[in-house]
């Protein structure tokens, strides 16, 4: 395979810095180089007394300035074992034949590694002289030089390579997966040339060739990008297919061929298929932007299939046309993994008739029904759906009590919290005490007045059970708002133990920096150490995650840096720094490392900030990374220190 310039180029640099001895001394004598004038520099790669970095430093400026005068005295450097790989990339970048003529004329004289990197240039620059000559190299005993030349040979992307590769296509050959690649290569290059017919044609052959069945799959693929009239037949020849593999082709392919025909075909084929197929091919036809015909997927919903039933079933959801609700209603309240499918998809779908069906459906519903329709009723907040689920609170089902509590915590107002208020903080492990809880947290959440909901929840605080008082104050945690701030900081600071533990742990996990003010309040004036550290962990965990200004987070650093009394807290609020890249927060980070207890954290935070700015702060990068070095930082963040700080150093001079 070409390789290519981007990694030309990082090889020439990784070898030039294996290289230096003296990296000083190298860098200045660099910079002397590549000022030079092309014809020095010319000079300079064919005199015998210059060092090979020397000459590889001219090779690198001449790929950027040379000319012509430039290709005899680089070609001379095709056969050398080290510089080879130089001499090739200043002469790929050098227009005009001069260089052609070069690499051809090196390519019948070469032989190993240097002759597989001329190949590689000849395909690089798309020499289309050279074509005789890389079809004889294919046949080459070395079949490290016979596949270059065939990847060669789709790069040139002509007519008369195509026709090369699918002479060799049809032939035995030790480099047949090489070649199909290449044919693949050259496919593409004759399409974006406007040659679609040739392109096609060298599709078509390595669809049919003897090649590993991945590069078949991309020839088809290839064949339908550019195929008009014949598309369609080739997709229902992969559709039909016995093979796994042209199978899935074809699926892929059915959701972005556009055309009404070609719906209508699919839809014709889809009756022949198994099973198993029919319900692919129905969720492929789901997809496709031309929707597929009603009637077709409303057979397929009443199929013996469970899976052909669940797949027409969700493409009937897709479709949301009115005349799919009754179908989907029904399905619903049936049973299988196509009940789930029509349930789901009747819980977003934007048929205008869809709420009036589930209310008809409500009047004269079973239990079993009737749990499923509270349930659409509250995912699509049907508000004329609350009076019956208002009274089915008290229903003698079970499975009606419960699925009526979930959709009121879809549909309550706050007035009405008391409802669900009272189901939740009932008690014990009974069902409905799970499912009360879960659906005011459901209602609390979705509540547009904030204060208000907190005020309500705020109220059921003083005779709740100690475990209900933890449920409450952690849904007014993610409620929040100051109502829900002012109580919980309140219990914060009870003198009741389990009460305060709750709030203390809400406090730190606190949604938004709200409670910035309250933790710090804490972690400076708390009597006990325990709560002191975790309020302080809270502030930090404020400034390191949460959505804040710079100079906010860097003051809140600050702050958690004067305020905690033990390394461990300090060791985790020096990561605020690290979200906070600038060159003050470096130095900032850069200070802490003469600190024993503080040394790792610093350095890590350091690194980080450096790793972001070395390419464009590279002077105070280097003297900050010098400071983690001198202090003999151990681990991962002393090595990349020293990383960074050659980085940075290179990027100086």
């Amino acid at each position: 395979m070409l390789v290519k310039r981007s990694l030309i180029l990082a090889t020439c640099a990784a070898i030039l810095v294996a290289a230096l001895a003296d990296p000083a001394a190298a860098q200045s004598n660099s910079k002397e180089i590549m000022a030079r004038p092309a014809a020095e520099l010319v000079e300079l790669v064919k005199d015998p007394n210059a060092t090979e970095f020397e000459k590889a430093k001219a090779c690198q400026r001449l790929a950027i300035i040379g000319t012509a005068d430039a290709v005899p005295a680089l070609a001379a450097l095709l056969g050398d074992e080290k510089l080879n790989l130089y001499g090739r990339f200043a002469l790929e970048a050098i227009p005009g034949p001069a260089v052609d003529d070069a690499l051809r004329e090196a390519a019948t004289k070469l032989q190993g590694r240097q002759l597989v990197g001329v190949i590689n240039s000849i395909g690089h620059r798309r020499d289309a002289k050279a074509l005789a000559l890389l079809t004889e190299l294919a046949g080459n005993a070395d079949r490290t030089v016979a596949s270059a030349a065939g990847h060669a040979i789709g790069h040139i992307a002509t007519v008369e390579a195509a026709a090369v590769l699918t002479e060799a296509l049809g032939k035995d050959s030790p480099v047949k997966r090489c070649l199909g690649d290449s044919a693949l290569a050259c496919a593409e290059g004759l399409a974006a040339a406007g040659k679609q017919a040739e392109a096609v044609a060298l599709y078509e052959t390595v669809a049919q060739a003897s090649v590993p069945q991945y590069m078949q799959i991309g020839a088809l693929g290839g064949q339908f990008r550019l195929r008009k009239t014949a598309a369609k037949d080739l997709l229902l020849a992969q559709i039909r297919s016995e093979d796994k593999a042209h199978f899935n082709l074809g699926l892929s392919v059915a959701r972005w061929l556009p055309g009404a025909e070609v719906t209508a075909v699919l839809g014709d084929e889809l009756e022949k298929l198994p099973a198993e197929r029919q319900a692919l091919l129905l969720r492929a036809l789901g997809d496709r932007q031309e929707a597929v015909p009603l009637a077709t997927v409303v057979a397929a919903s009443k199929s013996p299939s469970p899976a052909v039933r669940e797949a027409a079933i969700a493409v009937l959801a897709k479709l949301g046309d009115a005349s799919a609700v009754g179908i989907l209603l029904d399905a619903a309240l049936g049973d299988g993994p196509a009940a789930a499918t029509a349930k789901e998809g009747l819980k977003t779908i934007a048929a205008p008739d869809a709420d009036a069906a589930i209310l008809t459906k409500l009047g004269n519903a079973d239990a079993r029904a009737t749990a499923v329709l509270f349930e659409l009723a509250g995912a699509r907040r049907i508000e004329a759906a609350a009076g019956k689920i208002r009274e089915s609170l008290a229903h003698g089902d079970q499975s009606v009590r419960l699925a009526a509590l979930a959709a009121m915590g879809q549909l309550i107002a706050v007035a009405d919290l008391e409802l669900l208020t009272r189901g939740a903080l009932a008690g014990g492990n009974a069902p409905e005490t799970a499912a009360a809880q879960a659906a005011l947290q459901t209602a609390a959440l979705r509540m547009a007045d904030r204060e208000a909901t907190a005020a309500k929840l705020t109220a059921c605080l003083p005779g709740a059970s100690a475990e209900n008082q933890t449920y409450l104050l952690e849904l007014l945690g993610k409620v929040s708002g100051k109502k829900a701030l002012d109580t919980v900081v309140a219990a914060a600071k009870s003198s009741d133990a389990t009460l305060k533990e709750s709030a203390t742990k809400v406090l730190g996990e606190w949604p938004n920096p709200e409670a910035a003010d309250a933790l710090l309040d804490l972690a400076k004036t708390d009597p006990e150490n325990k709560y002191r550290v975790r309020a302080l962990r809270g502030y930090i965990r404020i400034a390191r995650q949460l959505q804040l200004p710079d100079d906010t987070k860097l003051i809140m650093f600050q702050t958690a840096m004067q305020t905690a009394a033990r390394d461990e807290d300090k060791q985790v609020a020096l990561d605020i720094l690290s979200r906070i890249p600038s060159v003050s927060t470096l130095r900032l980070a850069a200070s802490y490392v003469d600190q024993a207890g503080l040394k790792a954290a610093a350095a890590t935070a350091a690194v980080t900030i450096a790793a972001r700015l070395v390419g464009q702060q590279s002077q105070e990068v280097a003297e900050a990374m010098q400071k983690v070095v001198d202090a003999k930082v151990g681990g991962n963040p002393g090595s990349r220190a020293k990383q960074l700080l050659d980085q940075a150093r290179a990027a100086s001079n």
